[in-house]
């Protein structure tokens, strides 16, 4: 089965494009204001509460109120606590202040500890607290249950987001309709003008692999089925590992409707599941919660239920769990462990995983559910990984190979998984995953190993693994880790580069084939018996990327020569960079070669060519493959020219294929007569790394959120590599599509990053904040940033209003070779003019801060009015 698999969208020649042409190679991206500036009195968008993280008047200071906890007595199994002015002894099931007491663990750091729970509105929290000190405080995101109900659509109707009554093609008009309003994109305006996604919840721990992981479906019960063998002969009876129903009493009053389940992950990233069901024809509800224990990797979940008034006499019994705890009308349960060993294996996961982020960076943002959904990504991604053996799935799924094969070794996946984890300086804890991958998938020629090489990738993502290596020097300066790494890197690299030789040997200058580099440019094009010169098109984005991989590798090297006295080092990262000079020299060339030779049309509309001789098409002609896969390797490439990324850009807008600032395609095989609008974000972060370039931050802020919103479930973070959109659900149509993959699950993982800090490739330049939205800026918002690594050291900053301004604080760590320019860049909420800064130049919404502003300095403090 290849890995995904596109009927070519429908298409469509947009109106008024005329305006958009310009001289090529020549046009910037528009620096124009955004619409909201332009029309500062349009009506606002309809909004949603985010329930994720939303709190009403008072609620979290409820959440966070202490818990003195003067006596745990084991023996009696009660418990002397005081919560403001209450100071009672306690029993399990009892309450004080709201505060109900779970359990007690007898042995837990040396000494006995009490388990409280609180919930409010939306939210709720854990307590782990023994007699001297709260060991632990973990988030919920399930409070009462009896608000769960199906994502409210506020939208006005004719700006709803639905699936497609026919086939859709058009312009990307949800996306204009934000886009003109005088709000920045969030989750509250964009949720509102559609359903969500609604996906499965992971049960995991970090290197367990996708075959000890566990998805529980939006009821909680386990998509894996029993090893019980009378499952072969009963499977109505005992077919799931886990059902909920089994614990329930008089569980046809429980029973699951469409739309009425909160699926979340405790602690809001956890890989430990929080699903609360809600049944309002019988106005009862349950919530499963689940976790893996540390050491034996076995599930053993919780189920409280609220009892409805007819239920009377005893419970039911069963071997698998627990007699059931009683009080205010809930009864609580445990499957397949006791209460002691839930608890115990949660707050394990909870310290391992807080302490493994707040270890290195660390932000806190007025978007605390954009957060947890960046730290997910590393989550779930990590947990698919069966110790250092990759993955392409999360949990268990359609394209689950163990051991390691086919899918598991696709290198887009492994690249993205090392460079977001890069990004939130986890560089040291991703490098092992790094080289294993090098040393055990790469093939003696140099190829990657993949599919069994039933296809072959592009050899583009040579450059990636180059830019990933640089980045990894960059930021740590291990320069063993670096050595370790050379060989299989420089194979893979004269594999590539033997493919470019043949084309200048064969091609004169005058072709534009001369200096490219022959190949599959994706793996479902890719066939190792047609792996010839002759057999795909000479894509631009292969020559693209390998010319940034040799561009970086180069510069890695002469720096890691000079840092460690290494001539040699930095002799070959001359050579390298020389390679990256010669190649660019060529790419321009065939560019302008085949710039010159397109049709009117295509002259007219500025559209950029994907290919050589690619001159003839109409502009309304994009295929999906061109849409979710070559342009975005292009953006990701960082080629430099502004208006050749525009030009891709372009063509998307003139050939309809947006939807909400993604990819998009129209798709009729799933079975509709209709067709379904579909889109494929396994590879958005493309679309993010062009758009994050943009000065106008606001469709980038569009893609980022969209994407949250519709393309993965909004609170379990299920990512699908191809989702069918608005309102599908896993397991809706042919199994790609809905298998949650490793790039699709970091997609906010390394949006959020470049929001809050991106770094220019080709300039000694940092920008901070550039993607931060307008609400960010207002009273009371804050934005905090630590050990951010960047190649100049690692920057930490904090930004938040003061007077009538903003106040911020920039530390830069030294390490670093050359000091970068600082671009510091406020959205005031009120849209209002920066005017001066204490430190630098105000230019537009950005204060420019020179390089050495920091010389000298532990912390330099910006104030802007």
């Amino acid at each position: 089965m290849k890995r995904r698999s596109f009927l070519k969208g429908a298409l469509v020649t947009m109106p008024g494009l005329t305006a958009l042409s310009s001289p090529v190679l020549s046009q910037k991206p528009p620096k124009s204001s955004t619409a909201a500036d332009k029309n500062p009195g349009r009506a606002t968008l309809a909004r949603i509460v985010n329930e994720y993280t939303t709190f009403l008047p008072g609620e979290q200071e409820e959440l966070a109120q202490k818990i003195d906890v003067k006596r745990i007595t084991m023996q009696y199994s009660t418990v002397e606590a005081v919560v403001g002015s209450q100071h009672i002894t306690l029993k399990l099931g009892d309450s004080i202040q709201g505060w109900r007491l779970l359990a007690l663990l007898p042995w837990h750091n040396g000494m006995p500890t009490a388990v409280f729970e609180k919930h409010v509105t939306h939210q709720g929290a854990l307590v782990f607290i023994n007699s001297e000190r709260e060991l632990a405080r973990i988030p919920k995101q399930i409070g009462d249950l009896s608000k769960i109900r199906p994502r409210e659509i506020a939208a006005p109707a004719e700006m709803r987001f639905d699936r497609p009554h026919e086939r859709w093609h058009g312009p990307d008009r949800l996306g204009q309709y934000v886009l003109d309003s005088n709000e920045d994109p969030c989750y509250e305006n964009i949720a509102a003008l559609g359903p969500g996604y609604t996906g499965w919840t992971l049960v995991s721990d970090d290197g367990v692999g996708v075959l000890k992981s566990i998805w529980l479906e939006p009821d909680g019960k386990s998509r894996e089925f029993s090893d019980d063998p009378q499952n072969l002969w009963a499977p109505d009876v005992n077919g799931r590992l886990f059902d909920p129903v089994r614990l329930l009493p008089l569980p046809w009053l429980y029973a699951y409707k469409p739309g009425f389940s909160k699926r979340t992950m405790l602690g809001g990233f956890l890989p430990a599941a929080d699903i609360g069901v809600w049944n309002p024809e019988y106005g009862v509800g349950y919530e499963v919660m689940m976790v893996l224990t540390a050491a034996e990797r076995k599930p053993v979940a919780r189920v409280r239920a609220l009892l409805h008034p007819s239920q009377t006499g005893p419970l039911r019994a069963g071997p698998m769990f627990s007699d059931a705890l009683v009080s205010d009308g809930a009864m609580d349960r445990y499957w397949n462990g006791t209460a002691a060993e839930f608890y115990t294996a949660l707050v394990g996961l909870w310290e391992r995983w807080t302490t493994f982020f707040e270890s290195r960076m660390q932000a806190d943002i007025p978007d605390p559910w954009l957060l947890q959904a960046a730290k997910s990504g590393i989550v779930v991604s990590r947990c698919s990984y069966r110790g250092l053996e990759p993955t392409y799935q999360i949990g268990e799924g359609s394209y689950t190979k163990v051991p390691e094969r086919s899918h598991a070794l696709f290198p887009v996946a492994h690249y993205e998984f090392v460079w977001a984890q890069q990004l939130w300086n986890q560089t040291e804890r991703v490098e092992p995953h790094f080289q294993h991958y090098l040393e055990h998938y790469v093939l003696p020629n140099g190829n990657f190993t993949y599919n069994t090489q039933d296809q072959v990738e592009a050899p583009l993502n040579v450059g990636v693994f180059l830019r990933n290596s640089a980045r990894a020097y960059d930021y740590t300066g291990d320069i063993d880790a670096l050595r370790n790494r050379l060989p299989v890197l420089h194979r893979m690299l004269d594999y590539v580069m033997a493919r470019r030789a043949w084309t200048k040997s064969e091609f004169p200058e005058s072709d534009p084939r001369h200096g490219l580099i022959w190949g599959s440019p994706e793996a479902d094009n890719g066939d190792p018996d047609d792996d010839t010169p002759t057999a795909h098109l000479y894509y631009y984005q292969n020559a693209a990327w390998i010319w940034r991989g040799l561009k970086e590798h180069g510069r890695c090297l002469q720096r890691a020569g000079k840092e460690h006295g290494d001539d040699a080092l930095a002799q070959q990262g001359t050579k390298f960079s020389e390679d990256a000079k010669q190649l660019r020299a060529d790419v321009e060339r065939s560019l302008r070669i085949t710039l010159d030779a397109r049709n009117d049309a295509l002259k007219k509309a500025n559209i950029a060519p994907f290919a050589a001789f690619d001159t003839t098409r109409k502009p309304e002609e994009l295929t999906s493959y061109e849409n979710h896969r070559y342009m975005m390797d292009w953006w990701t490439s960082d080629w430099g020219d502004e208006d050749l990324d525009m030009g891709h850009f372009r063509h998307r807008t003139i050939a309809g294929q947006e939807i909400l600032g993604m990819n998009s395609a129209a798709d009729g095989i799933y079975g509709t007569d209709s067709g379904t609008l579909l889109t494929s974000n396994f590879m958005e972060h493309g679309t993010l790394a062009g758009r994050i370039r943009w000065a106008d931050y606001r469709p980038f802020l569009l893609t980022l959120y969209g994407n949250l919103c519709f393309a993965m479930d909004s609170g379990t973070r299920y990512a699908p590599e191809d989702a069918l959109i608005p309102g599908s659900y896993a397991g809706e149509g042919a199994g790609w599509t809905w298998s949650a993959v490793v790039n699709s699950s970091l997609q906010p993982t390394m949006a959020l990053r470049w929001l809050l800090c991106y770094e220019e490739s080709d300039a000694d330049r940092v920008h901070l904040q550039k993607a931060a939205p307008k609400h960010w800026f207002g009273a009371g918002q804050r934005i905090s940033v630590t050990k951010c690594p960047t190649r100049f050291g690692e920057i930490s900053w904090c930004t938040e209003p003061q007077g009538a301004g903003w106040i911020t604080k920039i530390e830069l760590a030294a390490g670093g070779s050359t000091a970068p320019e600082i671009v510091l860049h406020i959205h005031p909420a009120d849209r209002r003019a920066l005017v001066s800064s204490s430190v630098g130049q105000v230019s537009g919404s950005a204060v420019v801060i020179p390089a050495d502003a920091l010389a000298g300095k532990k912390q330099v403090v910006v104030e802007v009015r």
